[in-house]
């Protein structure tokens, strides 16, 4: 799996990108690109939308690379991007199925990449749908952490809220999760 470069790296890659080297923005975008995917196709349930949510964020931070304050942060700025792109389509949904006259519950559980290292594969379409149903600042939290495996003060970080605040939305995330799940969550992951 592609994790972020580390800050150094960053560092000098957002330096050649500031500078007008394209093909150091494309290293950054390529090297934060998977956890983007993961992080957006989760949030949305959606594998075009998360596509085109991904290149918006990085059309943004492409067009917004000289406001970034700190380069070895670079891909903490990315994801906060990502964050409020999510928020905004995800709120466009919302008004779209009210729009719609469909109600939210009716709506059909859109079909998602696996999260194949939190529960065994015949029980990841219930915690698909489970996820999904949280609010969405739940969802975030608890994608995020539970997904992602970022720390609190990274997730403080791109979401702009509060440790304190994100550690009690993943509390109730898990929570709600529980309520409809069940055990599911406690299991082990699969081995092998």
């Amino acid at each position: 799996m592609n994790e972020p470069a580390d800050g150094t790296a960053d560092e000098q890659l957002v330096r050649r990108a500031l500078a007008g080297d394209v093909a150091a923005f494309a290293t950054l975008a390529e090297t934060n690109r998977p956890r983007l995917e993961r992080y957006l196709a989760t949030m949305t349930g959606d594998a075009s939308a998360a596509d085109d949510l991904v290149q918006e964020a990085l059309r943004r931070a492409f067009e917004r690379l000289a406001q970034l304050q700190q380069a070895d942060r670079f891909g903490s700025w990315l994801l906060s991007i990502a964050c409020n792109a999510c928020r905004s389509w995800l709120r466009r949904e919302v008004q779209r199925a009210h729009d719609g006259g469909e109600r939210l519950d009716e709506l059909s559980a859109p079909q998602r990449t696996a999260l194949s290292s939190l529960v065994r594969r015949e029980d990841m379409a219930r915690l698909q749908l489970a996820i999904d149903r949280l609010p969405i600042l739940l969802r975030e939290a608890f994608v995020l952490f539970a997904v992602e495996g970022l720390p609190y003060a990274e997730i403080a970080a791109a979401t702009e809220v509060a440790e304190g605040t994100l550690q009690v939305r993943v509390h109730r995330a898990k929570a709600l999760l529980r309520q409809q799940l069940g055990d599911l969550l406690d299991r082990p992951p699969p081995t092998g």
